[in-house]
Formats: C-alpha cells, structure tokens, sequence
C-alpha cells in the first residue's frame, strides 16, 4: 500500500545519518508546478527538511514525486488553493507531508492540507503527516492537526503535557535518584498507599487534600508508564487512547449516535 511506511525505521534511518553536510535537491515548487503533473503517490515538504534530514526525506519520496513549499515566500492561501485544484483533480492517490515542528511557518502546512482535503471531500486516510523536531521524526495524526486550530482545546491540554516532561526530566540520568530506582513493584506500593490517603480525603471532605492525592496517584500512573516507554513497551499515550477507546465500546448505546470531535 502506498502509505505503508515504518515509522520505526524512519527513525532508525536519522541514526545512521551522517554528520557531514549533504547536498539534496529541493523537490520543484508545488506552486510553480502545472497542475496535470500531480498524479499518483504524492510527498510535500517545506522546503528546508530535506537538508535538516536527508535520509527521511529520500525514505519518504521513494516511490513518490516529491515537491516542495516554502511558507516564507508564498502566502499559504496559494498552497491551499493549489491543493483544492490538485485533490478535485482526483488523480492523486495519496499524499505524505513533510514539515519541521516547531517553525510557525512550516507548521502551516499541514493545516492547508487538511483543510483542502475536507473542503473537496478527499479521503484523509490517503495522507500522512510527518515531523522532524530535535533530532527525531515524528508523525502527527489528523486529529492533532485538527487541535492545532483551536487554541483553548490545547490549552486543556498542556497540564498532561508539563507532568509528562517533569516524569521523564526525573527519570533523566540528571534526574532524581528515588525516581530513577523506582520499578513497577515499588510503585504498585506507592499507589496502594497514595489510594488509602485518596479515601482518607474523601471521607474528610477535604478538597485540597483530594487535590493533592489525586496528582500523586496521576503522576504514579505517569511513572510507571515512563518506565514501560524507556523499556519500549508502551508509553501514557497508548494506555490513554486506549482506556478512552474501551470506554466508549463498552457504552456503544451512548456513544453511537454522537458525532465526538474527539
């Protein structure tokens, strides 16, 4: 299939990368192009990323034509208006969008690219989105995309971020030392007695203090779930998503007939 690409050896590829300089050709400029060109299995990428990191980049227009866009020349109303034009074309199998995270300019892309793809009804499980930031490719689901336009939705959801990177800042070799010996046995006993006081709390009707016990049960469940990513079994993304997913199967009758945004 033409989507079927590993994002583990995408990675894997970034490792081996050398750390000369290497010269690639920025693919043609998707604006400039005509658009009886666009056919097939399609790669766009900001015009910067192939040289941040070419063995992505060649991994990822095998197979593809490849073209490019650079967000500081062109105003991205072109590039959405380009897209519009090139998916009711319906030539185009699928497409694979490569950006660099964290640029305001780059990170446009993505958003034209979903927003093109609903406004002419193109299939959005023909396209993926990729990312290079510090060192690392990532790939971002269209639901992430979608969130990147509302503001308030990632303001909820920051907190679960912070307590995220603190987990993983104390699990670091520069971290805490009583995180960092801490093990899957040692932190089931820290639930049961984070739990007790949980209890203690409600039954007190003391608010801050539930507060509190909640957040220590929160960052446990975070802590173990570090572990698990350091050791390459799961990470607190999955046990969420899939904690969320159960929820919803097991009260089909309540959530079939809603449209969820989430």
């Amino acid at each position: 299939m033409a989507l079927e690409i590993n994002l583990s050896e995408l990675r894997a590829s970034m490792s081996t990368q050398s750390t000369q300089p290497v010269k690639v050709e920025v693919p043609p400029n998707i604006i400039a192009s005509n658009v009886n060109v666009f056919s097939g299995d399609l790669l766009l990428t900001c015009s910067y990323s192939p040289e941040i990191s070419p063995t992505v980049f060649q991994n990822l227009a095998r197979g593809r034509r490849a073209f490019s866009f650079c967000p500081e020349l062109t105003h991205l109303d072109k590039l959405g208006f380009k897209l519009c034009t090139i998916f009711r074309l319906k030539r185009v199998t699928s497409l694979v969008v490569l950006t660099k995270d964290g640029s305001p300019h780059s990170m446009q892309i993505p958003l034209m690219v979903q927003e093109a793809a609903e406004d002419v009804g193109f299939d959005k499980n023909n396209i993926r989105y990729f990312c290079l930031e510090g060192g690392q490719v990532h790939e971002i689901a269209d639901l992430a995309i979608r969130k990147a336009r509302h503001y308030s939705e990632i303001e909820k959801l920051l907190p679960f971020a912070k307590l995220h990177k603190v987990t993983q800042i104390l699990r670091s070799p520069e971290g805490c030392p009583n995180d960092r010996a801490e093990t899957y046995e040692s932190i089931v006993k820290n639930l049961e007695e984070e739990v007790a006081e949980i209890k203690a709390g409600v039954e007190n009707k003391d608010t801050e203090n539930l507060i509190e016990e909640i957040g220590d049960v929160l960052f446990n469940l975070y802590l173990m779930s570090q572990i698990a990513d350091e050791e390459g079994k799961f990470d607190i993304t999955t046990v969420v998503d899939r904690v969320a997913d159960k929820m919803i199967r097991n009260h089909e009758s309540i959530f079939a007939p809603l449209q969820l945004k989430y």
